[in-house]
């Protein structure tokens, strides 16, 4: 059993068990005492406490999640660090890793993709925007609630971006499946490493594999820094190609040429979700092994039924060629009949001066369209037909983004958030950095604050607890009720709510909600006290007015200190400041010897049979068949604990009778071994021996008295009676 089970950190935080085992922390499932709620308690192994840099890191986590307030990013609530004990406690999350939902479902569906790794972005924007940067973004630092919440976790190794030019050997790397190139190599790293870990995920949500593996971590790290990953459609081709580019592009090697914000990401996905059939202008080309980007190129639709042979295509960027015999094949874009025909032609010289007359003539006429055209459109628009490149305005107040890019044409709606103050950009409808025209409408939505709801009237005792219960959680906010006594509002009724009835409160807000315990006494529910630990059962007695007696008794099948029977049933419903009696476990009882040691009142010798029984029981192990001289004693030792009967029973060879020699009582419950004589029947060997014996019983039956024996001491625990 954990060593830590049962303590508590600070006296407030009452660890219950163990529940994740990291590398430098272990994490247990505790209990807030003040609060009385479950939270998680993260703290630092203790063989790494006397570390300065382990303690830095450690303590750095909880410096970086202080300043993080985000609904997707999991929430610390108190730091703890002392000569004895490093700790940080946080919202528990009763849900399961991103892994072990990857795990079950194998590959996921895009819609699922999406929302999941769009809240991954939202909590990392939020983060990067306080200059903190994850660096170890995985599927195993990512939660998942029933409901499809999405939880970061873990910044053990953030750090702020002031931090970021130290070398490699003095940070820690990421999780080697996710880790990006430049933080491979122990370079600088910043957003954009996160931004190429989300890529990876993303690709392992899409395919269910990760894009490198090995046999050891240095392999898959050169993976990441020099080969490119194979295509998501080569292993799951239902992924929509703009989806493909997403993650293609999140994952590139050279940090600039990824996306260079998380808001930038979230803008492509927010595009793909309006349009899933929709094509960026970056494509994945594999003729190099590497990953280019240029626009799209429409391609020719080549004629039908053209039959030819002996041409090969070769594709080399924007256009493709034919060649026969043997050579490199590239990917063929076109119908091979088609080119073959085109081959095989064989033109005059002529046809050739008047192609490229022809060839001439349109690319003039293209270039005298286009200056024209851009006179125009420029004279028409005045500075509004310029080329700009785009700005984030995520996260900007929208007044000042029309203060400080007056040139852009802007379409602005509102929305409700509660990611953003109100009056703050919350998306925008082309991602940051791209290149448009000034004239070019651009979308942007407005927060408008979280969205407010109005608290409906539960006071005056109309309506009862349960009722009430139903109706705030159906409005989206949390309950937590507390009891008052009323003379007029009857028992496990609403008496009133904290906010008042008609409170404008945000989504998930916590409502109070004050119920009666009826007129006369205060009422209160007696806990359950059965398995807990008596100081817990203590502390429970104070916080819902119970006085608490405390006995104790040993128990074998509850551990030492816990709680094993209560006199008053759990939630029962009792005045204030009754008394319940509790029985805490000392543990099993501690065995205690027993002896019994009788000697022999006997004229005869010869073949026994003994048979020992234990509370009824035969004990075959102890059965045995002796030879008895005159004048000997049998004893008995034993070992036991609680209260027993032991008993002999004789049976002679040469006669076949059998009858009881003796049966005692042992109590081992107190504090020395008691016995009590219940039978004795001292001259068995003589009877059972004799031939002309019919029956045999026993000399005294339960509740006579045996015949006195001035040379029989009493025989039982320990004592001893041979006679000569």
């Amino acid at each position: 059993m954990d060593n830590n089970i049962g303590k508590k950190l600070d006296g407030r935080y009452e660890l219950l068990e163990l529940i994740g085992v990291g590398g430098m922390a272990d994490i247990y499932k505790a209990r807030d005492i003040t609060e009385d709620k479950i939270v998680a308690a993260k703290i630092l192994k203790n063989e790494l406490a006397e570390s300065e840099d382990f303690l830095r890191r450690f303590r750095n986590e909880s410096k970086a999640i202080a300043l993080l307030s985000h609904p997707n990013i999991v929430k610390i609530s108190d730091v703890g660090f002392s000569d004895k004990v490093q700790f940080i406690v946080m919202e528990y999350i009763d849900g399961i890793t991103l892994t072990e939902y990857i795990e079950r479902q194998g590959v996921l569906k895009w819609r699922d993709v999406i929302h999941f790794i769009t809240q991954i972005l939202r909590a990392l924007q939020h983060a990067h925007d306080r200059g903190i940067v994850h660096r170890d973004i995985k599927s195993q630092n990512v939660m998942l609630l029933p409901d499809g919440t999405i939880k970061v976790m873990d910044f053990g190794i953030a750090r702020f971006n002031r931090e970021t030019d130290k070398t490699m050997s003095e940070k820690a790397i990421g999780s080697v499946h996710y880790i990006s190139p430049e933080q491979a190599r122990g370079d600088a790293t910043d957003e954009k490493s996160d931004i190429y870990s989300v890529g990876v995920m993303l690709y392992e949500m899409l395919t269910g594999k990760k894009p490198f593996d090995g046999d050891n971590p240095v392999s898959i790290a050169l993976m990441h820094m020099q080969t490119q990953p194979k295509k998501p459609t080569d292993i799951n081709s239902s992924i929509p190609d703009g989806l493909e580019e997403i993650t293609l592009k999140a994952m590139q090697k050279e940090p600039a040429k990824r996306y260079q914000t998380a808001g930038e990401m979230i803008n492509d996905i927010e595009e793909f979700k309006k349009n899933p059939s929709i094509v960026f202008e970056y494509k994945y080309f594999s003729t190099d092994q590497s990953t280019k980007y240029f626009d799209k190129v429409t391609a020719p639709i080549p004629p039908a039924n053209k039959k030819s042979a002996g041409a090969e295509i070769v594709s080399t960027g924007n256009a493709s060629m034919v060649k026969r015999d043997s050579g490199n094949y590239r990917d063929v874009d076109y119908d091979d009949d088609y080119y073959d025909e085109v081959v095989e032609r064989r033109s005059p010289l002529l046809a050739i001066l008047f192609a490229t007359a022809s060839v001439f003539v349109i690319i003039a006429a293209w270039l005298i369209y286009s200056i024209v055209s851009r006179t125009i459109i420029d004279t028409a628009e005045g500075d509004n037909g310029k080329e700009i490149s785009m700005p984030n305005l995520i996260g900007m107040d929208y007044d000042e983004a029309i203060a400080q890019y007056p040139d852009l044409n802007i379409n602005a709606e509102q929305e409700y958030s509660s990611e953003f103050l109100k009056g703050q950009i919350t998306y925008q409808s082309v991602s940051a950095r791209r290149s448009i025209r000034a004239s070019q409408q651009i979308d942007i939505r407005v927060s408008k604050g979280p969205q407010l709801i109005e608290l409906n009237n539960y006071e005056g005792g109309v309506l009862h607890i349960d009722e009430v219960t139903k109706r705030i959680k159906n409005q989206g906010f949390q309950l937590r009720t507390k009891g008052d006594e009323s003379d007029t509002v009857p028992m496990d009724y609403v008496i009133r709510t904290e906010p008042p009835a008609g409170t404008m409160l945000e989504m998930g807000s916590v409502v109070t909600v004050w119920v009666s315990y009826g007129g006369g006494e205060l009422m209160t529910n007696v806990p359950d006290f059965i398995g807990i630990t008596k100081t817990r059962a203590e502390e429970h007695a104070k916080m819902y007015d119970i006085i608490l007696i405390i006995n104790e008794d040993y128990s074998d099948t509850v551990e030492i200190d816990r709680i094993i029977e209560q006199s008053i049933p759990p939630i029962t419903s009792v005045p204030i400041n009754t008394t319940v009696e509790v029985t805490v476990s000392l543990g099993p009882r501690p065995e205690k010897e027993g002896k019994i040691s009788k000697s022999i009142l006997s004229d005869r010798k010869g073949d026994f049979i003994f048979e020992h029984y234990i509370d009824g029981v035969l004990q075959e192990a102890l059965t045995r068949r002796q030879n008895i001289e005159l004048n000997k004693n049998i004893i008995w030792e034993f070992n036991n604990t609680g209260v027993h009967t032991y008993a002999i029973y004789i049976t002679s060879v040469a006669t076949g009778k059998r009858a009881l020699f003796c049966e005692y009582e042992f109590d081992f419950t107190g504090p020395e071994t008691v016995s009590k004589e219940l039978q004795l029947n001292k001259s068995i060997f003589t009877d059972i021996s004799k031939e002309d014996n019919v029956t045999t019983t026993a000399a005294t039956t339960a509740g006579d008295e045996p015949e006195p024996n001035p040379e029989d001491d009493g025989g039982a625990a320990g004592e001893s009676d041979e006679e000569q």
